[in-house]
């Protein structure tokens, strides 16, 4: 006799797994945005100064980040998501800050984000192999859509953080428990799968692929060495916005619930940015919109520093991120494509978790000159990033990429 399933069959539609998968990246870079949204509550209960602050935070970004890697070499064949719940369990630990009493070492403070970062380091790689399990929806899609959920969750982070902390103190941290819960039960209930390893993708090792017309969508006009150094100066300009903006805005009197918000909108510009990038590159070519973005949001990012003082300025916070760090998804969907050999897990733990790691560490340089000389003159440096990223996107684009047409003509 057949058995019929009590999950309905809308669970295990391929829009409904590419959702949940977008909602696990969601909650887990949401996990890894709540410390900056409250860290000047933070800094002042286990007192302790901005520098050792930035050290704590780098200490997640390291085991966020550059644990990526080894984590991508696990259960390369599983196709089950064990793991991808194991990390939600371990990224959902930083509830435990709301337990620790005032005079917690550093150090313990440290291992804690270090385990938080590398359960979110779980989550990414498997992720982005999940989404390539589903076959009726096409990579330039799903990709975006899952690392669209990862901006959109590091945008929320600091805003949800500020409104919990603001409101019940440090214990407000224990809410952060339910969606946690939430996702591991829509992962089993949707019965998602991963994609087995590939050793590298298709069109690297047939040398017809790499003559074959490019699809639209499909061109990459950078080796994956250039994609992982636009990706790493990009992305440390978005880190030093993502993980010092609330703190700066404190500096300026205002509050940490308007700190956390602005750093919100940031967020939600790159992820408005991501979606409907994500949409036109299926008709047009990938670089103009990774060039055509930089241009005028490094300008927009300037301007909004000089005005940061008067409130309505968030806006241009919310712009610039639509337009300089809303292409870094695409730098991701280019890369499984790129010029190069490594296998799909490694090709995205790097771009991913590497490229992120690096800013990480350059995170700490960056909090260490700011505990010296001050926030104000040290934000700068996001827009500086985005210029030096530009720079690089310029320098080693492939003249000889495949031609598909421009936005606009």
């Amino acid at each position: 006799m057949k058995k019929h399933s009590v999950v309905p069959t809308a669970f295990h539609a391929s829009g409904t797994r590419v959702a949940v998968l977008s909602a696990a990246h969601f909650t887990a870079d949401m996990l890894g945005g709540l410390l900056p949204g409250f860290l000047p509550v933070a800094l002042k209960y286990f007192r302790i100064d901005l520098g050792m602050g930035v050290i704590i935070l780098t200490c997640m970004s390291i085991g966020c980040n550059l644990m990526q890697i080894p984590a991508s070499l696990l259960g390369r064949e599983t196709r089950t998501p064990r793991l991808l719940t194991v990390g939600l369990v371990m990224a959902g630990m930083i509830v435990l800050l709301a337990a620790m009493p005032e005079t917690t070492p550093v150090i313990v403070l440290c291992l804690l984000m270090a385990a938080v970062g590398a359960g979110i380091a779980l989550v990414h790689p498997h992720g982005l192999r999940g989404t390539q399990h589903i076959g009726r929806i096409a990579s330039s899609i799903s990709v975006p859509a899952f690392m669209t959920g990862g901006f959109l969750g590091s945008a929320v982070g600091p805003w949800v953080s500020a409104l919990l902390v603001g409101s019940f103190g440090l214990k407000g941290l224990y809410w952060m428990a339910l969606p946690v819960l939430a996702v591991i039960l829509a992962l089993r209930l949707s019965n998602v799968k991963l994609a087995p390893d590939r050793h590298a993708p298709s069109s690297d090792r047939s040398p017809a692929g790499k003559n074959a017309p490019a699809a639209p969508g499909e061109d990459c006009p950078w080796s994956f060495r250039s994609l992982c150094l636009i990706a790493t100066l990009l992305n440390t300009g978005t880190l030093a916005i993502q993980a010092l903006l609330p703190s700066y805005l404190v500096t300026l009197d205002f509050t940490l619930s308007f700190g956390g918000f602005s750093a919100m909108l940031f967020g939600a510009g790159s992820a408005a940015g991501s979606i409907a990038i994500g949409f036109l590159v299926r008709k047009y070519r990938n670089a103009p919109f990774v060039l055509g973005g930089l241009v005028p949001g490094i300008p927009v990012v300037l301007l909004y520093f000089l005005f940061a003082g008067h409130p309505a300025s968030c806006l241009l916070i919310m712009l610039g991120g639509l337009l300089a760090s809303s292409c870094y998804p695409l730098l991701v969907s280019m890369s499984r494509r790129a010029e190069g050999t490594l296998p799909m897990s490694a090709r995205m733990g790097i771009i991913v978790g590497g490229t992120w790691g690096i800013a990480g560490i350059a995170l700490l340089a960056i909090g260490q000159i700011a505990s010296r000389i001050g926030l104000a003159p040290v934000m700068h440096l996001s827009w500086i990033f985005y210029l030096l990223s530009l720079i690089a996107a310029l320098l080693t684009r492939n003249g000889n990429a495949r031609s598909l047409p421009v936005p606009g003509k």
